[in-house]
């Protein structure tokens, strides 16, 4: 059995869903026979670590210091193997502004954008360039921070008098933001999972059906907000194309381990909107119901990911 540190808490919006999601996976790891110990991230956090000698390092920060490549950086620095994908690749998929660009130069389809930065719009009168970004992309569309997860900061607009305002919500978030298509149609989100030794493969297909329309903050994290439907409940081809996607979207951000990548399935085009490289684990996240879908127990998913990150050296991750 192994001596492992799971890391959850710290300081971004997602600060309570990531508590939720590193105890779950504390039990999951203790029930296995592991020797655990779970740490918020915290001024200090670096020495405990160290005192710990862990044998790896189970990471469950969601958001800022944890999906942006910061903690997998001071991990590979300490020598210590950890779960996921490497510094690069979160780097890339925490900045939805990075993440389209590498999808897009890769063929991967995700939805016309334009990028604004607070800096820009000081400096340089960026603001000018709304109106004539929005017109190019159409409406609806959506403005939302560049490197938020859960929906945080997101507005959807309809006509042009809207725009300034979500503007300034989304910058509440983050000093870079998006102006992205709004696309309708079948939300899917396709958990994939990378065992020690083999490919990446989509555990299921979960449809998303939040009842209040909109698959928000709450609707990801309250019990009862949201159904959902395992497998997908559409065409043998259109399940194939999104797999298909999803997978090449995954090797286009350069992930490992793990992620989930999230589609919105308009005709016959998968746009793929976000990847995460780390979900969440709560009882609503669809991760581990993809993976209790296929008869993979919650343990084996978390067991799974941690052999993964042992028999895999941190300095060869991207």
């Amino acid at each position: 059995m192994a001596r492992l540190i799971v890391l959850r808490g710290g300081h971004s919006m997602e600060r309570d869903v990531s508590l939720v999601t590193g105890g779950r996976v504390a039990h999951a790891l203790e029930r296995l026979g592991h020797e655990v110990y779970a740490l918020d991230i915290e001024e200090g956090t670096t020495e405990r670590i160290m005192e710990t000698e862990p044998d790896a390092a189970f990471i469950c920060l969601h958001g800022s210091g944890g999906e942006d490549g910061t903690l997998q950086a001071l991990l590979e620095t300490l020598e210590i193997p950890y779960t996921g994908s490497g510094p690069l690749s979160s780097i890339r998929c925490m900045d939805k502004d990075y993440a389209k660009r590498a999808m897009l130069a890769a063929g991967v389809p995700t939805p016309p954008f334009r990028t604004f930065l607070r800096r820009a719009m000081h400096e340089m009168g960026a603001a000018a360039a709304l109106g004539p970004a929005a017109e190019a992309i159409g409406y609806p569309l959506v403005i939302k921070p560049a490197r938020e997860g859960s929906g945080l900061g997101l507005t959807r607009i309809e006509e042009p008098s809207a725009i300034l305002e979500a503007v300034y919500e989304a910058f509440g978030y983050d000093g870079k933001i998006l102006i992205e298509r709004w696309v309708m149609g079948t939300e899917i989100t396709a958990p994939i999972l990378e065992p020690a030794g083999e490919g990446p493969r989509v555990l299921n297909l979960v449809e998303v059906r939040p009842r209040s329309g909109s698959y928000d903050f709450d609707a990801k994290y309250t019990p009862g907000a949201t159904d959902f439907a395992i497998p997908a409940e559409v065409s043998s081809e259109a399940a194939a194309r999104v797999e298909e996607t999803a997978l090449s979207a995954y090797q286009a951000l350069g992930c490992s381990g793990f992620a989930r990548v999230d589609i919105i399935l308009e005709g016959e085009t998968p746009w793929v909107l976000d990847v995460k490289t780390i979900p969440g684990f709560t009882e609503t996240s669809t991760l581990p119901l993809a993976a209790e879908a296929t008869g993979m127990k919650f343990e084996e998913l978390v067991e799974t990911i941690l052999d993964a990150a042992l028999q895999t050296e941190a300095p060869a991750k991207l």
